[in-house]
């Protein structure tokens, strides 16, 4: 793990280095972004849409972010990954810091799901 952020949302995201050997003496720079949003019942319109949403998804659903670079040398790995978690920290934390981030992805999370499942039951001919 390079980082945990807490954001004032009580919201943890967890910045995992999952750099790899690319080629030769390159390597592609990744770090991933996640952080687990608990389900909570006031995210939903009603107690119906709350358990179903529960019974899709689990008691929580994961928000996740790639940051990565490709053909990177080996000396440039740690500034690299420097300047990808430099950039998280400018826009997709201010994002994730908003009151209404949690709701509104989970939100739309749920419909994605509920989207899907109907689509699996219904397929166009």
């Amino acid at each position: 793990m390079v980082e945990t952020i807490t954001l004032d949302s009580a919201l943890h995201i967890m910045l995992l280095d999952q750099t790899r050997h690319y080629f030769g003496g390159y390597f592609h720079v990744k770090v991933l972004a996640c952080c687990d949003i608990p389900l909570q019942q006031s995210y939903f319109e009603n107690d119906a849409e709350y358990r179903c949403a529960v019974a899709k998804m689990g008691t929580s659903v994961r928000f996740e972010r790639i940051l990565e670079k490709m053909a990177v040398p080996e000396s440039g790995i740690e500034s690299v990954r420097s300047l990808l978690i430099q950039a998280f920290h400018e826009t997709a934390k201010v994002y994730l810091s908003t009151a209404d981030f949690a709701p509104r992805f989970v939100r739309s999370e749920y419909h994605k799901r509920v989207k899907k499942t109907s689509q699996i039951r219904n397929p166009r001919a």
